[in-house]
């Protein structure tokens, strides 16, 4: 009898073990605090779970209307491009991101490229080409982050600016692009990056301002520059002038470190190290 009642002990702490470990939460598992250092779940679309009404709107949005996610933002809203309906920063609760996010992270939810890379790969053309073409989607998906200048190429000061960036596109895994706040053509912005010596790749000119007023934080006047990562996360942004340069090589340095080169082989002979 003794023997019974010890058995059944054993299995009842085993139940409520197996119970207890059940319910214990994941803590592994996307939460609002931590959905901006893991950006690489971020989902490319997000709709709306509940209604929301824009403070500056009288239009109610209704829930299951999507957009595309531009970014979290550092205030914990999302910035969320929802085409006709406009371009909000939204609570993250008032949508299916986290959701979606976790669903990503545990591979319920499939995820092809970065989200930025999404968004700009097939739009980009490459000023070095004769005649320009479309730049090569792949060069821009193994990108780790981008820098986002947004100027005019024929305004006064557009030759300073990219004599002073030119340095930066050394460095590896960063991808230096424009975006042509002009009315010239795509043919006319490659030929003058060509004159420069400056041939980053560049947006369509049509789709360069659109863009400006998603990517950049409202208000923010031409020339201007954005640094973010391959998903969005936005690290750096400023109006451009000379006196940004060393905060924005700071900032590419601490976000982006070079990657340290590989060992050169031994000469032959060489006493291999023990």
């Amino acid at each position: 009898m003794r023997g019974l009642r010890l058995l059944l002990a054993i299995l009842l702490a085993i139940s409520t073990l197996s119970k207890a470990g059940a319910q214990a939460p994941d803590s592994s598992a996307l939460t609002e605090a931590n959905l901006l250092a893991n950006e690489r779940y971020w989902p490319y679309h997000v709709k709306l779970v509940d209604p929301w009404k824009p403070a500056a709107s009288e239009q109610l949005l209704r829930a299951g209307t999507r957009g595309v996610l531009i970014r979290v933002e550092a205030s914990g809203l999302a910035r969320i491009d929802f085409g006709r309906w406009g371009l909000h920063d939204v609570p993250v609760v008032k949508t299916d991101l986290l959701a979606s996010a976790n669903r990503i992270r545990s591979g319920e939810l499939s995820k092809g490229q970065a989200n930025f890379v999404t968004a700009i790969g097939p739009r980009l053309l490459d000023s070095a080409a004769t005649p320009v073409k479309l730049f090569d989607v792949d060069q821009t998906a193994r990108q780790r982050g981008f820098l986002c200048v947004f100027a005019d190429p024929n305004a006064e000061g557009f030759s300073e600016l990219a004599q002073a960036l030119s340095p930066l596109r050394a460095r590896d895994g960063v991808l230096t692009i424009l975006f042509p706040q002009s009315g010239a053509s795509d043919g006319q912005i490659a030929e003058r990056l060509r004159a420069l010596k400056w041939t980053v790749p560049f947006v369509f000119d049509r789709l360069a301002e659109p863009y400006a007023e998603t990517l950049l934080p409202a208000k923010t006047p031409p020339p201007a520059l954005l640094l973010q990562t391959n998903e969005g996360r936005l690290i750096l942004s400023s109006t451009w002038t000379q006196a940004v340069l060393p905060r924005l090589t700071a900032a590419l340095e601490e976000a982006f470190p070079e990657k340290p080169a590989a060992p050169s082989p031994s000469p032959a002979g060489d006493p291999k190290p023990q």
